[in-house]
């Protein structure tokens, strides 16, 4: 009987182990190769610690920083999310039912992905993110190495809304929910859109807005050195830089779709294309006589 008893005590244990929703974390910066994170944010008031009238979302993307890195460059790639189904539906319809309808052009959003794995080194500590700038100001290697704080704020959401049963999932939360849930008030700082303060540039922009894409990384282990800064996007002309219609976009529209996407190269780039090769071709024949 006693057997029976332990034999049936272990089935159950198994039959739960299997059916249960293993807890599916968000991957951040400690993974060293950090998922691509949505943030949603929404100011009310004045304040962002006011607590009633701000809200903030977290949307787990389930791209990874080594697979957006390995993109970068390539016309025409391009990935979208749909944040009104799945897992993130109730976090999305929880956001716009706080806003209201008539205040979503007002909420904000940035991306962003975190490897913070090895600081110390040149190039450890690696992030990616939304900034509407063109030419990336000043940036030291210690404000970067900075952004490591914002694991906090990860670690803090992890097991909320659906992170805790999705491999991407979503979660909401208020000032007044737990320490480091909101977006807006990291690290007992009222900043997450600036990297908690360790970046002039502000990261985050209304709904609608296109934003260019940035990879962030320490470019020696001296503190007082510039960090290495690398925009996201296509050298249509072969110039070697990335001018102002070559950058990669990431926009989130009011209907709830996310965005990123490379530049593809003109009509008329692809004509000049496609004639040199062909000139290039005919000279080949005349040398070779066929």
């Amino acid at each position: 009987m006693k057997i029976n008893f332990k034999l049936k005590a272990l089935a159950v244990a198994v039959i739960m182990a299997v059916t249960a929703p293993a807890f599916a974390a968000v991957d951040g910066g400690d993974s060293g190769n950090g998922e691509l994170l949505l943030n949603l944010r929404y100011y009310g008031g004045a304040s962002a610690t006011s607590g009633d009238d701000d809200i903030s979302g977290l949307f787990d993307l389930g791209f990874k920083m080594d697979d957006m890195i390995a993109a970068n460059g390539q016309a025409g790639f391009t990935r979208s999310w749909d944040l009104t189904t799945g897992a993130y539906g109730a976090s999305w319809n929880q956001l716009i039912s706080f806003v209201t309808p008539a205040n979503v052009g007002s909420i904000q959003f940035n991306v962003i992905a975190l490897d913070n794995t090895d600081a110390n080194s040149k190039g450890g500590s690696r992030y990616l993110t939304t900034g509407s700038v063109d030419s990336w100001p000043s940036q030291g290697n210690t404000n970067v190495k900075g952004f490591a704080n914002m694991e906090k704020y990860i670690d803090a959401n992890n097991g909320r809304g659906t992170h805790a049963s999705d491999a991407n999932g979503a979660s909401v939360a208020k000032p007044t929910d737990a320490p480091d849930t909101f977006f807006g008030a990291v690290n007992g700082l009222t900043q997450g859109d600036d990297w908690l303060a360790k970046t002039t540039v502000d990261t985050t922009q209304q709904l609608g807005t296109e934003q260019n894409f940035w990879f962030l990384t320490t470019s020696s282990t001296s503190s007082l050195a510039q960090a290495t800064k690398t925009p996201f996007g296509v050298d249509l002309n072969h110039d070697g830089l990335i001018g102002a219609d070559e950058y990669t976009k990431v926009s989130l529209s009011e209907a709830g779709v996310l965005t990123i996407t490379s530049p593809v190269p003109e009509a008329d780039t692809w004509a000049m294309l496609l004639a040199g090769l062909g000139m290039l071709s005919m000279m080949v024949r005349r040398r070779t006589g066929v």
